[in-house]
């Protein structure tokens, strides 16, 4: 059966952990073999403040406080429950506990957090967050600006001999581009396709061409990025329409 001391040696480690991570911890020990199906707040936090101290000494109450803090992080963000036919504060673990190892369950938790599905373009929502929900941080920023690119073609009417780049320059080109807005000041239509044509040759195209790998915290801002510039293509269908 794992110990929280296995994942955190020293008591100061414990205290300055951030919850999430000490509360991935206590899960991985919650769920190791052995582990009695039952939980106890109580019980748990001072088998687990106990290992960082003396035989005989008293619990360290600022370890037992960090305990107490991720227990109640697990319980508020649903991987652990009051048992059904307990009483006295005993718990048992959730589906959502027992469906992934359990520091994949918290962690693709919180980043599920950090990128709802409502941040989104509705055209990512799916196969681009659920890469990056799986981890697979480099595909899903390739998949999101493909996407992009597809949209900026298929809204300016524009053929397959265009890609990348000079697809989004095209489409964007200040002075005749069909995605261009003429009624906005011309510096601020240069820096759009600027902006298109360079997110596209900055995120789809290095992934294209060879391995690029990024953070969690990196794909997410891409991926916002990508989303951002997807409801300005969006926005621009109706001028296509009224050229016609």
């Amino acid at each position: 059966m794992s110990a929280l001391i296995q994942f955190f040696p020293r008591a100061e480690d414990v205290v300055q952990a951030p919850i999430p991570d000490l509360a991935a911890a206590i899960l991985e020990v919650l769920r190791s073999p052995g582990n009695h199906p039952l939980l106890n707040r109580r019980t748990f936090v001072g088998n687990s403040a106990r290992q960082y101290c003396n035989p005989g000494d008293s619990a360290d109450p600022a370890v037992m406080g960090a305990c107490s803090e991720a227990w109640s992080w697990l319980a508020i963000n649903g991987f652990i429950c009051e048992h059904p036919e307990q009483d006295n504060g005993w718990m048992r673990l959730t589906r959502k506990a027992t469906a992934a190892p359990a520091h994949d369950a918290v962690s693709r938790w919180v980043e599920s957090q950090q990128l709802p599905e409502s941040m989104l373009h509705e055209a990512l929502q799916s196969l681009a967050r659920s890469l990056f929900m799986q981890g697979h941080y480099e595909t899903a920023v390739f998949e999101a600006f493909k996407t992009l690119e597809v949209s900026i073609r298929d809204v300016a009417r524009l053929g397959h001999d265009l890609v990348g780049v000079p697809l989004a320059s095209r489409a964007f080109n200040p002075e005749d581009g069909p995605l261009t807005d003429k009624t906005v000041e011309k510096g601020e239509r240069v820096a759009l396709m600027n902006l298109m044509a360079g997110s596209i040759g900055s995120y789809k195209n290095p992934h294209s061409h060879r391995r690029v790998e990024i953070s969690a915290g990196e794909a997410r801002e891409m991926l916002l990025l990508a989303s951002h510039l997807l409801r300005i293509v969006d926005s621009r269908a109706a001028l296509v329409v009224s050229e016609e």
